[in-house]
């Protein structure tokens, strides 16, 4: 399944210009979960679980609740929540026999399933939990204001030492750039991230506005059977908090031309170390210059489509001598969406996304220019 949160929902962690601000969202929804509360009753009646609080609580559809302490058992565990009012939440409850649950009933939002490996004063380094995974680890440098800095290891002892870093001092010294506000105080900035067992992506709105940066860790739909090294990491090239131009990291775009800000930990010959990625979309009008999904740079016509009244959409490609594979979950309109979607919005899926529920996100330069927009799956799972 996909985890969803926000910054809208009650108790979620605050981003802002300030040291340790990005760790501690990440801990929070990665590993920790948040909002835990006391349970008034949960009742199921026809397949339909209702839970109710005695307080405010943090749920909207799409958000994965942690349910504990209920009997029947089977009514424990991470449950996709499917609707909610100002005291309760539902979730899906086939094959429970209709009634009222017994125990001491708490809840909380559901963490990613990710692990804190290793952690310093103001740094921190996650990994997966999943035995199927790279066993990559996401090491940030949240010791900055307005922005972390980030790299992905291949193994890590400590907080501070590694193998395999990604990328390379000699790729770009110090890793990537992660932006948290374009302002060093406490002033708040908007996010949003969806994750799966292995992977995420965090999108920020540094200057306070609907234009996010959306960046992933993680790893890869890859192409490669058994891919070990298939984990990518993106992340602005400098200090990109407030630029009017695309920043490098933001996989809301395609590009064809030498921009880095992709790296993968090794090529897929398994062979020597970091490597550069392009991103490209597959239904990318075959230009040169980089365009963001969702605009006219990039599409095939305006939406919605006309044939079919439709939202289409495609992959987003990692080429690295050769396809890698592609960003699981994430999805590149093929069409000028112009300001159709503001971020936030859910969008049902049809045909071959049927029961998936998708995100939009409007992606582009914190301080002006050209907006994309792009969508990902809060449902799940995501294929690899």
């Amino acid at each position: 399944m996909a985890f969803f949160y926000d910054s809208t929902m009650t108790g979620a962690p605050v981003l802002s210009g300030t040291a340790g601000a990005l760790n501690s969202l990440l801990k929070t929804c990665l590993v920790d979960g948040f909002g835990s509360s006391g349970v008034t009753s949960v009742v199921v009646a026809s397949g339909i679980a209702t839970v109710t609080f005695a307080a405010a609580h943090p749920y909207k559809r799409d958000v994965t609740m942690a349910l504990s302490g209920a009997t029947p058992a089977a009514l424990n565990g991470n449950k996709l929540v499917l609707s909610t009012t100002s005291t309760t939440a539902t979730f899906a409850a086939t094959g429970i026999a209709d009634g009222a649950a017994s125990g001491t009933i708490t809840a909380k939002v559901a963490p990613a399933g990710w692990v804190e490996a290793f952690t310093g004063t103001n740094l921190k380094a996650f990994k997966p939990s999943v035995p199927e995974a790279t066993g990559c680890v996401l090491r940030i440098d949240d010791t900055g204001t307005t922005n972390a800095r980030v790299r992905a290891y291949e193994a890590m002892t400590d907080v501070s030492t590694g193998v395999g870093p990604t990328p390379l001092d000699s790729q770009l010294s110090g890793g990537l750039w992660w932006s948290k506000s374009n302002v060093a105080n406490a002033t708040t900035r908007t996010w949003y991230l969806v994750a799966d067992e292995r992977g995420f992506y965090l999108a920020v709105a540094p200057a306070g506005s609907d234009r996010y940066t959306l960046l992933f860790a993680g790893d890869i739909a890859s192409m490669k059977s058994g891919d070990a090294y298939g984990y990518l990491l993106t992340g602005n090239q400098s200090d990109q908090t407030n630029v009017g131009t695309v920043p490098d990291g933001c996989v809301g775009y395609s590009h064809r031309s030498a921009r880095n800000g992709a790296y993968l930990v090794r090529s897929h010959t398994a062979i020597g170390q970091s490597t550069a990625a392009q991103r490209i979309g597959a239904h990318h009008n075959g230009g040169t210059a980089d365009s963001y999904a969702g605009t006219a740079g990039y599409s095939l016509g305006t939406y919605p489509n006309g044939p079919n009244n439709g939202l289409m959409t495609g992959a987003l490609e990692l080429f690295a001598t050769g396809i890698r594979g592609t960003l699981p979950g994430l999805l590149h309109p093929v069409q000028d969406c112009s300001a159709s979607f503001a971020t936030g919005t859910i969008v049902d899926g049809t045909d071959d996304l049927t029961g998936r529920r998708l995100l939009a996100v409007r992606t582009g330069p914190p301080a002006g220019g050209t907006v994309g927009t792009v969508f990902i799956d809060v449902t799940g799972p995501w294929a690899r």
